[in-house]
């Protein structure tokens, strides 16, 4: 199980190296064909890791991987003839993504419990960023997109703020590799807005790709090392 696993998880960097290559060169037909395999592979791995363990949290990392991949798969037309449409199915998807990472990470610690309801200090530098990346980000934006980007700013927030939410519960070397993901992942979607709504900069999509897959990989291998040491939990 263990090589199977191994398998998966090469399988998984050679697809990133593949599709950030493909974007950073053009290729766009190469992009479209390896891109949309990225997250189930990442979800096969998971599974291989955890074999036989059936938790909520577990399938609701799986759930949000499926919308990952959708809108991995949407966002790739969101530069064409009905880009913003595209855009905001992505958006939509990747909503879908953080919502299910938010119940499975509070069916292990819920916000009553956690660190956070003892330390709500820690919740400030995640409404700060919020506020003052929306104001920056507020002019470029469409008006039409205002609200989806305002709900999806939340989300994402919220997603990181849960995974900081289970110190205290979770080993600390699983929880340094989620939160490390939660991080990566918010910031490969800000980029994605700066870029979208006025403040592009060389070499964009190549960073957000890198910090976008290896937060996945990070969030995902901190989930498994938790099921694999509390199968059943208490």
């Amino acid at each position: 199980m263990e090589r199977t696993a191994l398998f998966w998880s090469g399988l998984y960097v050679l697809l990133a190296i593949t599709v950030i290559a493909a974007e950073t060169c053009g290729y766009r037909t190469l992009m479209l064909c390896t891109k949309p395999l990225l997250m189930p592979v990442l979800a096969i791995w998971l599974l291989r890791r955890t074999p036989g363990v059936r938790r909520f949290f577990r399938h609701s990392i799986l759930a949000g991987l499926t919308f990952a991949t959708l809108g991995d798969t949407l966002l790739m037309f969101s530069g064409g003839n009905y880009g913003a449409l595209f855009f905001l199915l992505g958006l939509a998807a990747f909503l879908g993504t953080h919502i299910w990472y938010l119940g499975g990470f509070l069916s292990e610690v819920n916000w009553r419990n956690g660190f956070l309801r003892k330390q709500p200090v820690w919740t400030v530098p995640f409404f700060l960023f919020l506020l003052v990346f929306l104001y920056w980000l507020w002019p470029g934006i469409p008006p039409g997109m205002r609200l989806p980007v305002t709900v999806y700013a939340l989300a994402l927030s919220s997603m990181a703020m849960s995974v900081v939410n289970l110190r205290g519960v979770f080993r600390a070397d699983m929880l340094a590799f989620m939160i490390a993901g939660a991080l990566l992942f918010l910031f490969s979607d800000c980029l994605i807005a700066v870029q979208k709504f006025g403040h592009p900069f060389p070499g964009a999509r190549a960073v957000i790709l890198s910090t976008y897959l290896l937060g996945q990989w990070l969030i995902v291998r901190g989930v498994a090392d938790r099921l694999r040491h509390v199968p059943v939990k208490k």
